[in-house]
């Protein structure tokens, strides 16, 4: 009985805490504070012709910083495929992955982000923003 109680205690709060949150991103008046953050779907292509699709976690760590988690699926408990740490200047992305192993960079225009990357393998990638209704 205890267990089932401290367990309902538990998914109610993270309910309530996934219901406070904006995937969009905060947002002040119609200016977004943080406007790479959210979920993104994507695909490109790499140096050697191989194409790809995933999937992308933008947050925010403060000032014009972002974490990118390019995942193959959102609901996994599998590690993020690229870890990618970043610098966001009129919507300009510059980046590094994978623990210095890529750098990359890209142009956030709205709902859409271009961007490429360099290292062993040289690749160009398109992500869209992903909208939920509420």
């Amino acid at each position: 009985m205890n267990r089932y109680f401290v367990f309902i205690v538990f998914l109610c709060a993270c309910l309530f805490l996934s219901s406070c949150a904006n995937l969009d991103a905060v947002s002040s008046g119609n200016k977004k504070i943080y406007p790479f953050a959210g979920e993104w779907e994507g695909g490109g292509i790499d140096s050697e012709g191989n194409e790809f699709t995933f999937v992308a976690k933008v947050t925010s760590l403060g000032g014009d910083k972002y974490r990118v988690l390019i995942l193959d699926k959102f609901d996994t408990q599998k590690s993020p495929m690229h870890v990618m740490d970043g610098v966001m200047n009129d919507n300009k992305f510059v980046y590094t992955s994978d623990g210095g192993a890529y750098v990359g960079g890209g142009e956030l225009d709205d709902e859409i982000f271009k961007g490429y990357y360099k290292g062993s393998v040289d690749g160009t990638y398109e992500m869209r923003r992903i909208r939920y209704r509420k």
